[in-house]
C-alpha cells in the first residue's frame, strides 16, 4: 500500500516529492523532502519486490539524483539483512512499525474464534452497552480522537488536513468513529488496498473507557475489512512480543487479543552518500519538526 501510486500522489501533496522507478520485474516509489543541497531520498517499504537487483538500481539512481542519504524499508523479514549491509546501508531509526499482526478474514465466527476471549467479552460487552460506530470520512474527528491520545502519550500526530488527504486520495479509505449516547469517544483510520485491510491511525479521548469503545471500532474494522473482500486486517504496529518492558506493550496487549500472526520486517536501512549535507537534511528535518510542534499546540 505505501508503495501504491495513490499513497505516492498522497505524499506528493503533503510535502513530498515522488519519484517512480520501475525496470523488468520490480518497481519503487521514492519519496524525496529536504533542502535543494542536500535532499534525502526514502523507499517506505519498497522497493516491490526486495531484490538485490532492485536495491542495487534504487542505489545508482541516488547517486546520479544527488542525494545526501536513501533510506529503505523492505517489506520483508531479516534474511534481506546481509545484501543490504554489503550494499553499504546501516540500520537506522524506524518510519513504518518494524513488528506488526496479520489477522486472515476468513468469517466473523472464524475472526471472533481467532480472538482471545477477553476480546470477544469486550466487543460484546460495548455492543450491549449502547456503543454505535459509524463509519464514514471523518477527518475532523479523527483529528479530534487521535490528538487526546497523543497528548496523554506525550507524542505528535498528523492535523487533520493529513487525515483528510489520505481520505480524499486513497481509493478506499475510511473512518470508524465509536460514539456514546451520541459523543465522539474513539475513531480508527483504515485503508483497504490489494486485498488487505491497514490499521494506520486511532485515537480516543478517554471518556467511557469502561465501556471499550476502542473494541467497537477495530471490530466494525474488521468487519467492515471481511465484506469489503479483504482476506486479513494489518493492525500496524505492536512490540516484538509480550515484553512488559517495552513501549508499545499496551499496543500488544490490545492488539494481540484480536488473534494474528506476528510479521517482523527488516527495518528501516539508511545509505549515507555524504556526511556533511546528510547533516545538514537533519538539522533542516528537526527544526521543520519543532516548527510543527509549536504551529499544532497553537491550534
Amino acid at each position: 500500500m505505501l508503495q501504491s501510486w495513490a499513497w505516492g500522489e498522497a505524499q506528493a501533496r503533503s510535502g513530498w516529492k515522488a519519484e517512480r522507478l520501475r525496470d523488468d520485474g520490480w518497481m519503487a516509489t521514492l519519496l524525496v523532502k529536504g533542502p535543494s543541497a542536500a535532499p534525502e531520498a526514502y523507499a517506505p517499504r519498497g522497493p516491490v519486490p526486495p531484490s538485490r537487483l532492485a536495491l542495487e538500481a534504487i542505489v545508482e539512481w541516488a547517486r546520479q539524483k544527488g542525494v545526501a542519504s536513501l533510506r529503505v524499508e523492505p517489506e520483508m523479514g531479516r534474511e534481506i539483512d546481509p545484501v543490504l549491509r554489503e550494499l553499504g546501508f546501516r540500520p537506522s531509526t524506524f518510519v513504518q512499525p518494524q513488528h506488526t499482526l496479520i489477522v486472515p478474514l476468513e468469517s466473523e465466527d472464524e475472526i471472533l474464534a481467532n480472538c482471545k476471549r477477553g476480546t470477544r467479552y469486550n466487543i460484546r460487552y460495548a455492543e450491549k452497552n449502547g456503543v454505535t460506530v459509524e463509519v464514514g470520512k471523518d477527518a475532523t474527528e479523527m483529528e479530534r480522537q487521535a490528538r487526546a491520545s497523543a497528548g496523554r502519550q506525550g507524542i505528535h500526530l498528523p492535523p487533520r488536513s493529513y487525515y483528510q488527504l489520505l481520505l480524499d486520495m486513497l481509493p478506499d479509505c475510511r473512518t470508524y468513529v465509536a460514539k456514546v449516547d451520541g459523543e465522539a469517544v474513539s475513531a480508527l483510520l483504515v485503508v483497504h488496498h490489494d486485498g488487505r485491510a491497514y490499521d494506520l491511525y486511532s485515537g480516543s479521548n478517554g471518556h467511557r473507557r469502561e465501556l471499550k469503545p476502542a473494541y467497537a471500532t477495530k471490530w466494525a474494522a474488521l468487519q467492515g475489512a471481511l465484506k469489503a473482500g479483504c482476506a486479513d486486517y494489518d493492525l500496524w504496529g505492536v512490540s516484538p512480543g509480550p515484553d512488559r518492558t517495552h513501549p508499545w506493550y499496551g499496543l500488544w496487549e490490545f492488539k494481540s487479543g484480536f488473534g494474528g500472526s506476528l510479521v517482523e520486517y527488516a527495518g528501516c536501512w539508511e545509505l549515507v552518500f555524504d556526511e556533511l549535507r546528510h547533516g545538514v537534511s537533519q538539522a533542516a528535518t528537526r527544526a521543520r519538526r519543532q516548527i510543527g510542534k509549536l504551529l499544532r499546540r497553537g491550534d
